[in-house]
């Protein structure tokens, strides 16, 4: 009998204390609700993408002799660029909670 929907894989996490500017983790936290999302995810992503995106910082790694770090092995993924269209988009539900009314 096959798996429908196979198990989600459990990744080791390490847990760390950081300080924000206070600016910057009023705007984390409204991200973090906009999202629906825990910080942790939130941090994690945003970590992920920018290590995957800053190409001086890949240049410098294998300088060092260190491929690629495991983040940047598809922990994040890219949405394609929207398709032009006449008709406007769904708003998701946190869109649609915080919608500016037209």
């Amino acid at each position: 009998m096959s798996i429908v929907i196979p198990k989600q894989p459990k990744k080791e996490r390490d847990q760390i204390t950081i300080r924000l500017d206070r600016e910057v983790l009023q705007t984390l936290e409204q991200y973090c609700r906009y999202l629906e999302s825990s910080r942790d995810y939130v941090i994690n992503q945003c970590l992920a993408f920018i290590f995957r995106k800053d190409r001086p910082f890949s240049d410098w790694l294998a300088a060092q002799g260190i491929s690629e770090p495991p983040v940047m092995n598809g922990s994040v993924t890219e949405q394609p660029p929207p398709k032009a269209s006449n008709h406007k988009p769904k708003a998701t539900s946190a869109q649609s909670r915080l919608a500016i009314p037209e």
